[in-house]
């Protein structure tokens, strides 16, 4: 308990809890070569703890503020809905004769991409603490 208090007065951890031992499980009876090999990160209890209390936090308040078309990463939507939703509206131009444009977007790499500052602020904005 004293590692997430410290976790929360501190606002950082230490940096070999973040570490993962990797493991390599044999997918058959007498492994001969690296590809009869599974690997597997193991990932210290307390990295695991950390991560469940902070996932739970934001469960609370993930629908308000993640947009309902956003289709993954938030429960009870699943990724396959907008595909879903896309079909069915291009099934709608078609019989109506609309003409329209469908645009999807994948920034690759996006969080490396985002001003952390920008965020901190709009987190703010929606509420959180610096220290959330």
């Amino acid at each position: 308990m004293n590692f997430l208090m410290e976790f929360y007065r501190d606002g950082s951890v230490v940096k070999d809890l973040n570490c993962t031992f990797l493991a390599l499980i044999p997918k058959v009876g007498k492994p001969e070569s690296i590809k009869d090999y599974r690997p597997i990160n193991l990932v210290g209890a307390m990295y695991k703890l950390l991560a469940k209390v902070l996932a739970n936090r934001l469960k609370k308040v993930m629908n308000s503020i993640i947009s309902p078309s956003h289709m993954v990463f938030v429960k009870d939507r699943q990724i396959v809905d907008g595909f879903i939703i896309a079909e069915e509206v291009i099934h709608s131009w078609k019989k109506d004769m609309k003409r329209g444009l469908l645009l999807k977007l994948d920034f690759e790499k996006a969080h490396d991409s985002v001003d952390h500052s920008f965020l901190d602020d709009m987190l703010e904005k929606m509420g959180f603490s610096l220290r959330w």
